[in-house]
């Protein structure tokens, strides 16, 4: 029988597990700044821990990420829920030949709908069906993973500065990104 450990969380960046590794790095490096590399690999840490928390909503749902985000966007896009691959593009950072597999395999699960695009003849619109929108629905409602959690549950000053500061990186990294490195980001 295997018995999951939970333990505290840690409650300086000290106590994060990899802080003396970083620490080292700093040492070989003085010339880097210890917060800007702190911060960094603590957003590091964040990502990987959210992609991992997506990845097991996704596969408890028998989708992937990409399944889960496409389904996500047609739901946030609202009522008709539906949107061309090139919107998709757009509200997920993949390009358009990535977006194929995903859509095709959602759409055999019958969680969406494809018709064509009235607009472009070539093109195709892809419509959350009621399915697409009770799964994702469920997802949303009922299946939120603990970083959702645990941004909710901040105390109102920790939001407040999480608010602020936030769009402010965001910003400063995205003034120094290259634009094809931008792609399909959703920053709103």
């Amino acid at each position: 029988m295997s018995q999951t450990i939970v333990h505290p969380p840690p409650r300086t960046v000290d106590e994060v597990p990899g802080h003396d590794a970083l620490v080292g790095g700093l040492e070989v490096w003085p010339q880097l700044d210890p917060f800007a590399a702190t911060v960094r690999w603590q957003l590091l840490q964040l990502g990987q821990l959210v992609q991992r928390s997506v990845d097991r909503v996704a596969a408890a749902n028998g989708l992937t990420h990409a399944e889960v985000a496409i389904l996500g966007a047609l739901k946030r896009f609202g009522p008709p829920f539906e949107a061309s691959p090139s919107q998709l593009q757009g509200a997920h950072w993949v390009t358009l030949p990535g977006l194929a597999k995903p859509i095709a395999r959602l759409e055999a699960l019958g969680y969406v709908a494809r018709r064509p695009n009235p607009e472009d003849r070539r093109g195709v619109i892809v419509k959350l069906t009621p399915e697409g929108n009770r799964r994702m629905t469920d997802i949303i409602e009922n299946q939120a993973p603990p970083e959702y959690w645990a941004i909710a549950n901040l105390d109102p000053e920790r939001r407040a500065r999480l608010e602020a500061v936030l769009p402010d990186l965001l910003g400063l990294l995205l003034a120094s990104v290259p634009a094809d490195d931008q792609a399909g980001l959703e920053t709103t």
